[in-house]
């Protein structure tokens, strides 16, 4: 698939289901999505960032996430679904964090800021689904300051004996059939198992990570490989 026609594929797609997207989110992952998020935040929170930048921020869970953990941060979210900012946009000013949280629409292969603007940029969930995950990886270092650090929570493939194929089976058979059901969108729930199959492995994407001019890139496996945290610094 051409970039621009996946990138149009992806914005259509999560502007269909962003007024149920985060029920799906933790009725799917049995709320487990919320505990690696956390722990995401965690590895960004040790290096006490000031200015952080959340790409492919959706409906805003990490940049809240990021601004109750880190209360003297101010914290950036762009992403290409308008409809996801908005529901975003309304979380964010229930929680009383529209002075520390600004989410806007824009690109994460073109990002609209200065060379060295952040401390730190986070993707969760959202590199899959870039049109080349290497124009992304190379914008998130060019906005990072010498010293900076990119953090990355991201879907992957588990590959053990008995749980690979059980967990197979669930993510390829059963989540597509509820997300169908619950969302009303016959797409989305299908494109979520094949952008997951279709995304680098652990080595490959560190590989890429490296290639994009990060350094110190390593990994945490999440849950026997059903997600995993990636880390890398600007040097």
């Amino acid at each position: 698939m051409e970039e621009n026609s996946k990138k149009t594929r992806v914005r259509e797609m999560f502007d269909s289901i962003a007024p149920r997207y985060d029920l799906l989110n933790h009725l799917l992952s049995f709320g487990v999505d919320r505990l690696w998020r956390r722990r995401m935040v965690g590895v960004v929170a040790a290096g006490t960032p000031a200015a952080i930048l959340d790409v492919a921020a959706g409906t805003g869970d990490v940049a809240v996430a990021l601004a109750r953990r880190l209360p003297a941060a101010r914290i950036t979210g762009i992403d290409l679904s308008g409809e996801m900012l908005a529901v975003g946009r309304g979380k964010v000013a229930r929680r009383g964090l529209c002075d520390r949280i600004e989410l806007v629409q824009g690109d994460a292969e073109q990002l609209p800021f200065p060379d060295g603007t952040f401390d730190a940029v986070t993707i969760g969930f959202g590199i899959r689904n870039f049109g080349s995950i290497e124009a992304g990886l190379a914008e998130a270092f060019r906005v990072l300051r010498p010293g900076g650090r990119l953090c990355i929570l991201e879907f992957s493939t588990p590959r053990g004996r008995c749980f690979g194929p059980l967990y197979r089976f669930y993510f390829h058979r059963i989540l597509p059939l509820v997300g169908r059901l619950i969302s009303k969108d016959d797409s989305a729930y299908t494109y979520l198992p094949e952008s997951v199959d279709h995304f680098p492995d652990n080595l490959l994407f560190l590989r890429l990570m490296g290639q994009a001019g990060f350094a110190a890139c390593r990994s945490r496996r999440q849950m026997r490989g059903i997600a995993y945290i990636y880390e890398g610094r600007k040097e």
